[in-house]
């Protein structure tokens, strides 16, 4: 008995000895997740330590017999991004062990295997992509080793698997022999006429793989299926053809949210937005100037199809279309394209866009500038005019809008918008509008009182202005 119990005290220090003390507290907040997290400032000042503090052989211990599968995953992403020997031998023991995990804002699980495919494409700042691609493919390697027994995992991660010739046969064999829409998605990247027929028969099912292979032979699926227009992957395999053909498809699909619309079957910026995201993934002129027509009846437009616009008319023929649509009754609702690296910095911020459609205009037009500029001060929100001012930067066109901005401040909803208003018009220095604006703040004065934090910031106003009731 007493052999026994050294033996198994022997064992458990030498389980314990495995991780530093220093290791082991850096991780328990870890051990407590119910879920991971996309993006975190906590997990990554762990991550950060962990990738300094650990050593190879702990990360191996932790990534295999961690307490917890959100400490495997955190020793996983250090493995990975040292490029460590070991990983691949880790990754085999990671197939047995079948574990599981949750992201936040996700009620479905995903495997650890399939985690470290997501490290490999989204999360690995420190390899190269041709080394991250190289460790992809030994991992796919590994799981093609044993294709039927591993094939949740291969569906999993059936969009980061490399096109890899040596591969392709297995493939094509796993989706002949499971039919799996997943793998279907993996094959269709290798462009292989020769498996057009098999694509080809999966039918509603194949859209996603025609996205990866958008030959002519599958257009007529998307014709005879038009029902699914709704369908992401429907849409996407469309949004890759780009003729007068699959521009009529986009011309029905819109006919068809517009009778939802009218029907009250999908909300009015849902129903028809959700058109721009996949017409604009493809810089299509069939495409984008079937949408020019919901500027002018709904008040939506894409600076993609604006351009686009502007690309096949002349300058007053353009002028004309942006402030018609600005004539429009509602609120204007611009959109970007956030793969364009020029429009990300607008995505936050509806007073931009306005100033950069504002910019276009005035290139074309100043008459139709100043008429716009009209229109738009009334648009713009009162938390953002003074940013939107500021942005524009044109003082002398801005002043000769005074019965405007005097009638915005009046018409306001809350009295506490009016000072991030006054910000912005003492950006002007135009002494007489700052004055006359004030009169509107104090003929609103009262309102600031029913808040607080909002009397106190009028107490502010009033003293950096050096201003009197």
């Amino acid at each position: 008995m007493k052999r026994f119990l050294i033996i198994v005290l022997v064992i458990c220090n030498h389980s314990f000895g495995q991780v530093s003390k220093e290791l082991t507290k850096t991780l328990e907040p870890v051990e407590k997740y119910s879920y991971f997290f996309y993006l975190n400032e906590s997990l990554e000042k762990i991550e950060d330590k962990v990738q300094k503090i650990a050593k190879s052989d702990e990360l191996e211990f932790l990534a295999l017999k961690g307490k917890t599968v959100y400490v495997k995953a955190v020793a996983i992403r250090a493995l990975i991004n040292r490029d460590d020997a070991k990983i691949i031998n880790v990754f085999k023991k990671t197939l047995v062990a079948n574990d599981s995990m949750y992201y936040e804002d996700e009620t479905s699980s995903r495997s650890l295997v399939g985690f470290y495919f997501e490290c490999l494409s989204y999360y690995s700042e420190v390899l190269k992509k041709e080394r991250q691609d190289e460790i992809k493919s030994e991992l796919t390697t590994v799981l093609l080793e044993n294709p039927s027994g591993n094939l949740k995992y291969l569906n999993e991660i059936s969009s980061q698997i490399p096109t890899n010739i040596s591969y392709y046969k297995k493939i094509k064999d796993l989706v002949i022999s499971t039919r799996s829409e997943a793998l279907l998605f993996t094959l269709a990247k290798y462009q292989n006429r020769e498996d057009i027929e098999l694509i080809k028969s999966f039918k509603e099912d194949a859209f996603d793989a025609i996205r990866k292979f958008p030959d002519e032979s599958f257009f007529y699926l998307l014709e005879e299926y038009l029902n699914s227009y709704d369908d992401l992957f429907y849409q996407f395999a469309l949004s890759e053809y780009c003729s007068e053909k699959s521009g009529d498809l986009i011309s029905k699909i819109i006919d068809f949210k517009l009778e939802n619309l009218k029907n009250g079957t999908c909300d009015e910026r849902f129903c028809l937005k959700s058109l721009y995201g996949f017409v604009s993934s493809n810089d299509c002129e069939f495409h984008l100037t079937k949408l020019e027509k919901l500027w002018l009846s709904h008040k939506i437009l894409s600076f993609d199809v604006l351009g686009n616009y502007q690309k096949n008319h002349n300058n007053t023929e353009t002028a004309d279309f942006i402030l018609s649509g600005l004539n429009v009754i509602g609120n204007a609702e611009l959109l970007i394209n956030e793969n364009k690296e020029s429009e990300r910095d607008l995505v936050f911020s509806p007073e931009k866009k306005f100033v950069k459609l504002l910019k276009v205009l005035k290139s074309l037009s100043l008459e139709k500038y100043q008429l716009a500029l009209s229109k738009i001060i009334f648009e713009i929100d009162d938390l953002e005019m003074h940013s939107f001012i500021v942005e524009l930067n044109d003082k002398s066109s801005l002043i000769n809008q005074r019965g405007n901005l005097i009638k915005k401040m009046e018409l306001n909803e809350t009295a506490y918008g009016l000072l991030v208003m006054m910000d912005g018009i003492k950006e002007l220095d135009d002494k007489k509008l700052f004055e006359d604006c004030f009169e509107v703040i104090k003929k609103r004065r009262n309102e600031f009182k029913k808040f607080e934090v909002w009397e106190e910031k009028f107490q502010e106003f009033l003293k950096d202005n050096k201003l009197k009731l």
